[in-house]
């Protein structure tokens, strides 16, 4: 593997678990579940940035300013794949170890209605569902599929055949 792509992987899984954790021992306890969900979307939006800052310094940097799409899009692909197996790492642990309090957390504010609405959804859920494994795969899919985007934009915006001065 490349040693850039495997560097801004690494970064962007790390802001990922950086600006995860601030979300949940600051607005989670705060303001509750809608606008820390909120905010854990744009958190893996703004940790998948390095996308495009990895391919264009594969471009500008390694390259003389030239590059393909394909070549674009397999970089990003790799840089979400590292970032998105990094989270999954990160969340598989966080289930393990806040489990408990991340159900009792999302349980918080509920009315008695929405309550036994909410008990009576996870009653019908395989046990399977509720195990960090698989809460972790949950959040691989989603930060891998939001990288896909990002990843197809910047390949699209910041290919190059030919150095324009």
């Amino acid at each position: 593997m490349k040693n850039y792509v495997l560097r801004y992987g690494l970064w962007g899984g790390g802001i990922s678990i950086g600006l995860g954790l601030i979300n949940w021992f600051t607005v989670a306890q705060i303001y509750g579940p809608g606008v820390s969900q909120a905010i854990g979307y744009l958190s893996i939006v703004l940790s998948l940035m390095c996308v495009p800052l990895g391919i264009k310094y594969f471009r500008d940097k390694l390259n003389s300013g030239k590059l393909t799409f394909v070549h674009g899009f397999k970089i990003g692909l790799g840089i979400t794949f590292i970032a998105s197996l990094v989270t999954f790492l990160y969340s598989m642990l966080f289930f393990a170890m806040a489990g408990d309090r991340f159900d009792e957390w999302s349980r918080k504010g509920l009315s008695e209605t929405e309550l036994a609405e909410m008990q009576a959804q996870i009653a019908q859920t395989p046990d399977f569902v509720l195990t960090p494994w698989f809460q972790g795969l949950v959040l691989f899919l989603t930060v891998f599929m939001i990288g896909l985007i990002i990843n197809l934009i910047s390949s699209l915006v910041l290919k190059r055949a030919e150095i324009n001065d």
